[in-house]
């Protein structure tokens, strides 16, 4: 096989079926072996590596990734051991904004993406990058932010340009202290959970996934005793679960709901009216609506 002549070649490389982050080493993708020898940087020539990156033109070299001093310091502090800040502004606050390019291909070029990406921005922003497919913006706050909606419809225009699948998470705002990185590590474990149970969308933010990141560490029986009233409606009448969640979306905005769903507003009431005399309950009171919106999520999601 051919990635067991490389490793005799270089006896420290590793084998593996993914690249990891180790940026003393370069992965080289071996296609007729389906997988990857990592070779350590030190005991490659320059001529050598390139020879290889010919050879095996999908690769992955985190120090090829970040090469601007920015991009670096900002790497080291979230992805590192280091704790030093990456800039010296205590008063601002910044935001982390993850993101992942599904369907990758080889050709992929991230200088390119790069581009695409600072040019959505109408100020200035760090990015850097975790591996060829996967990074984070650095965003400072400014009085003009980009929207949800702005970042929904760039999406549509950048998967048209570049052929392939994007999902961002959207991170809070914090000041550059120890808490900042606190955040983020927390932000990764529920971007990490929302592609896994909530893949179809593309764009995430806490207060989206937190409720469904709470209900999956409930037990499936528990969460089905709880819902049980609310789940006998919805699967006798899956379109009224999309109703009421919309409706509690809408902060219980008739009007607006009814305009999305093109209904009448005095039918999108009776049916509220409905749910409410079979189930008992009141979608006025904040409490219950609280409860009957995580039963719209885990119906939708783990039903």
């Amino acid at each position: 096989m051919m990635i067991n002549k490389l490793f005799e070649r270089y006896p420290n490389a590793h084998i593996s079926s993914k690249p990891s982050n180790n940026s003393k080493l370069i992965w080289f993708y071996v296609e007729i072996d389906n997988q990857y020898i990592g070779i350590p940087l030190s005991e490659l020539s320059e001529a050598e590596k390139e020879l290889l990156k010919t050879l095996f033109p999908k690769y992955h070299e985190i120090q090829k990734l970040n090469t601007n001093e920015s991009s670096k310091k900002w790497f080291e502090y979230l992805y590192g051991t280091g704790n030093d800040y990456p800039v010296n502004e205590p008063n601002s606050e910044y935001r982390i904004i993850q993101f992942s390019i599904t369907q990758y291909k080889a050709d992929f070029e991230s200088e390119d993406w790069m581009e695409a990406i600072k040019a959505l921005f109408p100020h200035e922003i760090t990015i850097i990058f975790t591996s060829q497919n996967n990074g984070a913006i650095i965003e400072k706050k400014h009085n003009y932010l980009l929207t949800l909606d702005e970042l929904y419809t760039s999406i549509h225009a950048l998967e048209s340009d570049f052929y392939f699948k994007i999902h961002f998470f959207i991170g809070q705002f914090k000041a550059l202290t120890n808490e900042l990185k606190s955040l983020f590590q927390f932000e990764q474990i529920l971007y990490s959970f929302a592609k896994k149970e909530m893949g179809k969308d593309r764009v995430f933010t806490l207060e989206k996934v937190f409720p469904l990141y709470l209900l999956k560490n409930i037990p499936s029986q528990t969460r089905r005793i709880g819902f049980s009233t609310i789940y006998d409606i919805f699967q006798d009448d899956p379109e009224l679960r999309r109703l009421i969640k919309l409706y509690l979306e809408n902060q219980t905005n008739a009007s607006l709901t009814a305009k999305q769903l093109f209904l009448h507003r005095n039918s999108l009431q009776y049916r509220i009216d409905k749910f409410t005399e079979k189930t008992g309950f009141d979608l006025k009171s904040f409490a219950t609506s609280v409860i009957v919106y995580l039963a719209c999520l885990d119906f939708e999601y783990f039903d």
